[in-house]
This record gives structure tokens, C-alpha cells and sequence, in this order.
């Protein structure tokens, strides 16, 4: 199912909301704007995290967040109804920007 522009919400395995998405696919890469509004503060406080070490450039602490975050078992449940599984997963909540991929 290839599309250029999806709308939905990110959701974790629990159903709790993530956040609400616009994204384009490029390259099998998922990118596009979060609205984070509605968001738990803990979800929110694990990807400013994230965000602080990818800007901070300590890679050598991104595969502890990463397992943190796949442990989330996030979904992409478009406005047409379909649920995707996401993977590589990266929410950078100071711009408002989410990018991840579906198998």
C-alpha cells in the first residue's frame, strides 16, 4: 500500500494516544508534523528526551531510548480506518516533527 500522504493518530499497544499526524512518504520514510495536544506528559517527557540526545549528538545512549520507544508498540491508525505498524520511530516535540517507518 504505497501513498504519498497519510492523516491519523499514533497510538501505543494500550490505545493511549501519541499524537495526531500529517505525513508524506519519502524514500520509505514516513515524515510529516505531530500535534502533541492530548499527549500523556510521560510519552511527551521520553521524546524530548530523544530529542535532547540526537541534538546533544550522544549517540552512544540512543539504543537504550530507542528499545524504550519500540517498547511503546506504536500504532499509525490512518483516517480511512487502517491500523500500521510503526517502527523506527522519532518525535521531536521542540519543532513539532515525527518521522518513522511501516513494514
Amino acid at each position: 500500500m504505497s501513498r504519498a500522504r497519510l492523516e491519523g493518530r499514533l497510538v501505543d499497544a494500550r490505545g493511549n494516544l501519541i499524537g495526531g499526524v500529517r505525513v508524506s512518504e519519502k524514500g520509505g520514510r514516513w515524515s510529516g508534523d505531530i500535534d502533541l495536544g492530548g499527549t500523556a506528559s510521560s510519552i511527551v517527557s521520553l521524546f524530548t528526551r530523544f530529542e535532547e540526545m540526537v541534538n546533544g549528538q550522544m549517540f552512544s545512549f540512543l539504543d537504550e531510548m530507542e528499545a524504550e520507544i519500540r517498547q511503546l508498540g506504536v500504532r499509525l491508525l490512518t483516517t480511512e480506518g487502517t491500523s500500521l505498524p510503526v517502527d523506527d520511530l522519532q518525535i521531536y516535540p521542540a519543532e513539532r516533527v515525527v518521522s518513522f517507518r511501516t513494514p
